[in-house]
């Protein structure tokens, strides 16, 4: 069995009841070809978010990206942590962001939420395309506004990389690492629900 299939074995969720197949199939790489994504695709991808239902239909969020091969993507290396330099090898890096005041004195309390709602959107519709996605919280935003001059109002909150999983070869020359971890499998929680009958 190749690394590649032993990973997306020992990676991939076990669904106990039928859900879509962009959720029974969606797991983290942490080894990210740099293979482009078509513009199109991409198009599709920040769509899903844009799509995503929000509270009282502020839509909080705002979407940066940047391609692997760019003189921005070689900016967003110095808001990026050692421990996540995997991530440098993604041919996508979204930096996803929330808008907390949407005009002065006014404060959105669900805007990190509606963030949440449109990140799962554009990282399922990714993976129907057949991207990977892995978000990282621990980056430097601060760092990030001041690399991409990003306005007052737009917070980064997370990165996402993105692109397809990384090939058999692509493996071979990754951090040992990084494979190590790919091949723990997750654990999840079992019961995350309760009817409530009285």
């Amino acid at each position: 069995m190749s690394i590649v299939d032993e990973i997306k074995k020992a990676r991939r969720p076990i669904a106990k009841f039928e859900v879509l197949h962009a959720i029974a199939e969606r797991f983290s790489p942490r080894v990210i070809s740099e293979e482009p994504i078509p513009e199109n695709h991409i198009k599709s991808i920040l769509e899903a978010a844009r799509l995503t239902p929000s509270a009282r239909y502020h839509q909080p969020w705002f979407f940066y990206y940047v391609k692997k091969g760019t003189a921005p993507y070689e900016k967003i290396k110095h808001c990026i942590p050692d421990r996540n330099g995997w991530a440098l090898n993604a041919s996508l890096i979204i930096i996803a962001c929330y808008i907390r005041e949407e005009s002065p004195g006014t404060i959105n309390n669900w805007a990190q939420y509606d963030l949440g709602a449109a990140v799962i959107s554009l990282v399922l519709q990714a993976q129907d395309l057949g991207y990977y996605s892995r978000q990282i919280g621990s980056f430097d935003a601060l760092e990030t506004k001041r690399q991409f001059a990003i306005p007052e109002i737009h917070i980064p909150f997370t990165l996402v990389a993105m692109g397809k999983m990384g090939t058999e070869k692509d493996y071979m020359i990754a951090e040992k690492i990084y494979v190590e971890k790919d091949l723990i499998p997750p654990i999840r929680k079992e019961k995350i629900s309760k009817e409530i009958v009285a």
